[in-house]
């Protein structure tokens, strides 16, 4: 076993592993969605006592967050088509660059108004995201089109990497002392100590630098691209096939893909058929009722994401007064959210994606509606519930674009999954509506109840679709068994 490992690790091409390594860089810069629920308690006090918006409060800089997403949500499809025009190795550019742009800027946005930071660290920020983040995956899926979930996985755990060093380095240059807030207003609380105060910009510059230096770094990496799609050669395929026919699960994930990523999408009423490569336009992909599925799915889940990220910290230092810990708790998380990625990855590569988004799905929204419990479970609870959260919810992010790439195919995958991400801009202002007008009537609480719920809907939209594709499978079976020369569609 070990020496068939050592020879697959030899058989993989130097460049491809490098373009995989460059994605997971480039993806551990953009990690600042994930690292605002840790900044938030230091830019909102910062905002309250050193800009012209002095009455701020968490309700209102969560719109900066939700500002990030809307961007990259509206954006994505839009420069999706941008990027065909451009190589992925220089749309990702472009997009970091515009990404730490953003973060430098807010060094001096930060000092006048609330406004101005939203559109710096919210719209900028969120504009380079989208550029950056499907171009550096689409690189290494050219390298590695037959393991789409394991690389995606791996590429995407990068964010959960850069928010495990990026929350821990964040706190450790504002918060150095482990100072506690120290003002209370409205069952919330804020720093106002001045030497904590003073360093909030200056860890915008610095972060703004070393993302600069990571992605020119990475874009080296991915230039090593190749041009057409690597083949298995002919004694490739005869091993493979050799083995499937000694390996059952092997012909079953084999028979499983081909059903998930081959078939027309008809949807028994489109008239949707793919093209030579069997890649669908965007244009097909809209006239997919299953693409609607997917899309309410995405939202859903992403709606407790969106409050468990942002108000992790806002709510346990309601109960914990460590600063470090609430850091270290949110970093420990993170290091799930990496590990978690190219884990679920690989276990849809496996098992199938459908099924694998089920059990992500539902352990996630578990966790999330016992989350509130921590506040009687203390410091241990919440680092066990943040690691199972991060943990799961990160399959979400590599199963997702697996997904899309075997539904849809690779050719359009920008745009594609920039349609399936446009769910966002439906969830980022749901989320930040619901906190601004509910947060001060239903409490942390009751916020973080709305987004359990949330999950547990799109669990059970996950199983009701799995279900389909179970009878669809049973009933093409039988239908080949009579039609051996035709084919039938599984999909929805």
């Amino acid at each position: 076993m070990a020496r068939n490992m050592l020879s697959r690790m030899r058989s993989l091409p130097i460049r491809g592993v490098l373009t995989v390594i460059g994605g997971f860089l480039v993806h551990s810069t953009i990690s600042t969605g994930y690292i605002f629920g840790n900044m938030t308690p230091y830019l909102t006090s910062y905002l309250r006592a050193r800009s012209e918006s002095n009455n701020t409060q968490y309700s209102e800089t969560v719109w900066i967050s939700t500002a990030n997403y809307l961007t990259m949500a509206f954006f994505m499809p839009i420069l999706g088509w941008i990027e065909q025009k451009l190589s992925p190795r220089i749309s990702t550019l472009i997009g970091g660059l515009i990404f730490s742009s953003g973060m430098l800027l807010t060094y001096f946005t930060m000092q006048h108004s609330l406004v101005l930071t939203a559109l710096t660290y919210g719209v900028i920020n969120g504009a380079g995201k989208s550029i950056a983040y499907p171009g550096a995956v689409k690189c290494a899926l050219k390298w590695f089109p037959n393991r789409s979930g394991l690389v995606t996985g791996i590429i995407v755990c990068g964010i959960g990497f850069g928010t495990f060093v990026f929350n821990q380095v964040v706190t450790a240059f504002i918060n150095p002392d482990n100072l506690s807030p120290d003002e209370t207003i409205e069952d919330d609380l804020y720093f106002t100590q001045g030497s904590l105060l003073d360093r909030v910009p200056y860890c915008f510059l610095m972060l703004g630098g070393v993302y600069t230096t990571i992605q020119l770094l990475a874009i080296i990496f991915l230039i090593a691209t190749p041009t057409v799609t690597p083949t298995v050669t002919p004694k490739q395929e005869e091993n493979v096939e050799k083995a499937m026919e000694k390996s059952p699960d092997c012909e079953k994930k084999s028979d499983e893909k081909s059903k998930e990523g081959h078939h027309t999408i008809s949807d028994t009423d489109s008239g949707i058929t793919e093209d030579d490569d069997g890649n669908y336009t965007p244009r097909q992909v809209l006239r997919s009722k299953l693409f609607y599925l997917l899309w309410v799915i995405y939202g859903c889940v992403v709606l407790g994401i969106f409050f468990v990220m942002n108000f992790y910290k806002t709510f346990s230092q309601t109960f914990i007064k460590d600063d470090h810990f609430l850091a270290l708790a949110g970093s420990v998380g993170s290091a799930f959210n990496a590990l978690g990625r190219p884990f679920w990855g690989a276990v849809g590569d496996k098992i199938g994606y459908r099924e694998s988004l089920t059990i992500v799905i539902g352990v996630f929204g578990t966790a999330g509606a016992t989350f509130t419990l921590c506040e009687y479970g203390g410091k241990v609870m919440l680092m066990i519930w943040l690691c199972l959260i991060y943990g799961t919810f990160s399959g979400v992010y590599a199963l997702m674009p697996s997904l899309a790439v075997s539904l849809y195919g690779q050719k359009y995958y920008s745009v594609n999954y920039g349609l399936l991400f446009t769910s966002q801009i439906v969830v980022q202002l749901t989320g930040a509506l619901l906190t601004s007008q509910l947060k001060s009537t239903i409490g942390w609480q009751g916020i973080l109840y709305i987004g359990a719920g949330g999950i547990i809907f799109s669990f059970c939209l996950c199983c009701g679709m799995l279900v389909q594709y179970r009878l669809a499978r049973k009933k093409e079976m039988k239908y080949r068994n009579k039609h051996a020369e035709e084919s039938f569609d599984t999909r929805l």
